[in-house]
């Protein structure tokens, strides 16, 4: 057969959240179609096109079965025009990840659906789809249960990615290769976040990939791709510290460099952070989410188990514990980024405002603020639907920088977000940058990341200015996708 893969990208559009910016961190690949990808059998002609960095699909090319994944909420809308579009020319297609797997009936108005982990039913599928006679609907929990952690082949993604028929555009053609290259020493999750779509999928369950595979894997990867620097995608990672020390030195023998991220409980326990600074790590990205520790236990669930089991952090000054956190990455001089997570529901502006002031104190390299995202088929998403809370359900705004949730106080969503925006400038100076990154673990070279982002941020919010006062699309050319 000849089977496309399909990463969508988000439908863009100017709405009341006029200071939204930005949008996830993409990888080089999507992981979950490069996992398919990778189970897929040599004998089938093979494609990936990535929307996300401009690669135009052609309905016209004629296929046997397209898969398309929705990881993020934000895509489903795309994705469903894809399907849509395929389904005029008789291409059958099937959806899964995180959206269509927790939105299943919704998705099934589209094409074929896949909800859960993939991997054991994957060749069902396509057996299926040879014999034309893919079903409505395919759910993990029908096949059997998945038992260890799949790998990517990188060679056949490399093969898909070189087989694409697509049009590319030379500025976002070299945007891939700018892009953090995925690799996994893991899979799942063995704790409950309300927010995280993970326990939803994967039940709890954790699986980790042999060191040994993890080092074939970094051999080919080198030796195919030769990645600026590795990011790894675990839902979870550091679960298992014998574990990973063992992978970790697999990268340290490889000579190269990757980025992480990671729970500031895992740093303030053992030597992970030095471990990290020693095997290769040029950034940890540590998910701190607020300073109000009602917040992190009532909201967001953070507290039973992550934030209590196993780790000394002090509940009545949570602050105290991340700077414990912090201190462990400036001991070991690792530079790292913070990122946090406001609930319009329970925080305030001021909050925001502290948020700032700790992260300018703390001497990280780069600070986000994002919004609290009510993922479907989430906890939180209920739990927020429940009281009213959601102020859209277009997924197509689903993303961690539009105001999602009624702000309390009396706040209106356009101040909230203008506050947003506002704060985001006040982390990004542009005078002023060495006090910034004056932290003992991030000097010079760290620098970069921090100007190329305050210049992005005024770019992002003049853009849109721009494309609010003038009814007529504007090229920004010098702005990858």
């Amino acid at each position: 057969m000849r089977i496309l893969f399909v990463n969508p990208d988000e439908i863009k559009h100017i709405e009341y959240s006029d200071y939204a910016m930005g949008g996830y961190i993409r990888p080089y690949f999507s992981p979950a179609l490069g996992m398919l990808i990778s189970m897929t059998p040599e004998n089938h002609n093979v494609e990936y096109i990535d929307e996300i960095i401009g690669e135009q699909i052609d309905f016209n090319r004629r296929y046997d079965l397209v898969a398309i994944t929705t990881t993020w909420t934000i895509q489903a809308q795309r994705a469903y025009q894809i399907a849509d579009g395929f389904a005029k020319h008789g291409v059958p297609c099937i959806i899964g990840g995180n959206h269509a797997s927790l939105c299943v009936e919704e998705a099934s108005r589209y094409a074929s659906v896949a909800s859960g982990m993939a991997e054991n039913m994957w060749e069902q599928i396509l057996a299926d789809s040879e014999r034309r006679t893919l079903r409505p609907v395919y759910i993990a929990e029908d096949f059997p249960d998945v038992t260890a952690c799949a790998w990517f082949d990188y060679r056949k993604i490399k093969k898909a990615i070189d087989n694409t028929h697509a049009h590319i555009d030379m500025v976002n053609g070299l945007s891939r290769n700018m892009r953090p290259f995925p690799i996994l020493t893991s899979r799942g999750c063995p704790h409950t976040c309300k927010m995280c779509v993970t326990p939803e999928i994967y039940h709890k369950k954790y699986f980790a990939v042999d060191p040994d595979q993890l080092e074939e894997q970094l051999a080919i990867a080198e030796k195919l791709f030769k990645p600026f620097m590795y990011m790894f995608i675990d839902e979870y990672f550091g679960h298992d510290p014998e574990h990973t020390s063992a992978c970790l030195q697999k990268f340290k023998n490889a000579g190269v460099k990757y980025g992480v991220q990671v729970t500031p409980n895992l740093l303030c326990e053992g030597n992970l952070a030095r471990e990290l600074a020693d095997t290769g790590c040029v950034v940890a990205s540590i998910g701190l989410e607020s300073l109000n520790s009602e917040v992190l236990d009532d909201d967001f669930g953070k507290a039973e188990p992550s934030i209590q089991s196993g780790m000394e952090l002090n509940d009545k000054n949570i602050e105290a514990s991340y700077t414990a956190a912090i201190r462990k990455c400036q001991e070991a001089k690792l530079p790292f980024m913070l990122f946090w997570l406001i609930n319009p529901v329970r925080n305030s502006i001021e909050d925001m405002e502290k948020i700032v002031e700790f992260s300018k104190r703390s001497g990280a390299v780069l600070s986000s603020l994002n919004f609290a995202v009510p993922l479907p088929g989430t906890k939180f998403f209920q739990e927020q639907k429940r009281k009213g809370n959601i102020l859209s359900y277009d997924w197509s705004r689903y993303n961690t920088f539009n105001i999602l949730l009624k702000p309390s106080n009396g706040i209106s969503a356009e101040e909230f977000q203008k506050a947003m925006h506002d704060n985001f400038i006040k982390l990004y100076p542009i005078s002023g940058i060495p006090a910034h990154l004056m932290g003992e673990a991030s000097f010079s070279i760290e620098v970069m990341p921090y100007i190329v982002t305050s210049v992005a941020v005024r770019l992002e919010y003049l853009k849109k200015m721009v494309e609010k006062t003038f009814p007529f699309s504007l090229p920004f050319p010098f702005l990858p996708k």
